[in-house]
């Protein structure tokens, strides 16, 4: 891959895309440009069977940070050392077992291969299963190895029970983030040097890119590290509260091609001139 000058780094829901599925198609038509001349790399909690699409539609051969930063690795560039992250499985076992009547559902996955505790509802839109390899049962009995994190579905309430266990029992081993869909409380079960921010880094280190030359956009609490790491740490209109405190820079919202604008201004300002 030929040297090129500034990382940008965009993370997927609620960023360039919306209800899943559709995307921002004015800030994807500059970033497929962007590529010709600089490192654009997707950063999402998403596998890769449900983001490659998008990868293959900006044109991309960089690396690819799924799993919140769990997995960081380059589908065209087989060569590219790839980069893993796990948790115990114990540990897992152990939080759904002594919280069992907080918890209504958990899935977690090891690349393609999802282990789903039971189907349903409220859970299909977060398994990507096309392209996946769905199992269905109790964890303990048929996850073989350690994941990359877990899901963990619960009540409304369940948060601070769930967050001062998890700080008593794992002694820094894992942490919870939790955001909210109607009434249910969804949380990722993680290690804690799983971030985006630790992906980015990889990445500059492997290419030699200097910190002033990296970009970071986002929308979620999960894309708080990443945006705090990037010397242009930009958040979203529609970003959480806590990401925008902790951006340099806002951004309008994705229905407002966010995206777009900013780095539309950001590389008029400095020189770069879309083909």
């Amino acid at each position: 891959m030929k040297d090129k000058q500034y990382l940008i780094a965009v993370d997927l829901d609620g960023t360039l895309l919306s209800g899943f599925d559709q995307y921002d198609d004015k800030s994807f038509e500059l970033l497929k440009g962007l590529a010709k001349e600089h490192y654009v790399v997707i950063a999402t909690g998403r596998p890769l069977r449900s983001s490659k699409y998008y990868y293959d539609l900006l044109g991309l051969d960089t690396p690819i940070i799924n799993y919140n930063g769990a997995l960081v690795h380059n589908p065209a560039h087989l060569d590219f050392p790839k980069q893993m992250v796990y948790i115990e499985r114990e540990d897992l076992f152990q939080f759904l077992h002594d919280n069992e009547a907080l918890i209504t559902n958990a899935f977690c996955e090891i690349e393609d291969d999802i282990y789903l505790y039971r189907e349903t509802k409220e859970v299909l839109p977060y398994l990507h299963l096309e392209g996946g390899n769905l199992r269905i049962g109790h964890l303990e009995e048929i996850l073989p190895s350690n994941p990359n994190g877990a899901i963990i579905f619960s009540h409304v309430g369940s948060e601070s029970i769930l967050e001062n266990y998890v700080h008593e029992h794992f002694n820094g081993r894992v942490q919870l983030r939790f955001w909210y869909v109607e009434d249910t409380v969804v949380s990722e079960f993680y290690n804690p040097i799983t971030s985006k921010a630790h992906a980015l880094r990889f990445i500059c280190n492997h290419y030699h890119i200097a910190h002033e030359f990296t970009i970071a956009i986002g929308d979620g609490h999960n894309d708080i590290e990443m945006i705090e790491f990037a010397k242009y740490g930009v958040a979203m209109g529609n970003a959480h509260p806590d990401l925008i405190k902790s951006a340099k820079y806002l951004t309008s919202t994705i229905q407002e091609n966010g995206v777009y604008y900013f780095l539309n201004s950001f590389f008029n300002e400095n020189g770069y001139h879309q083909e």
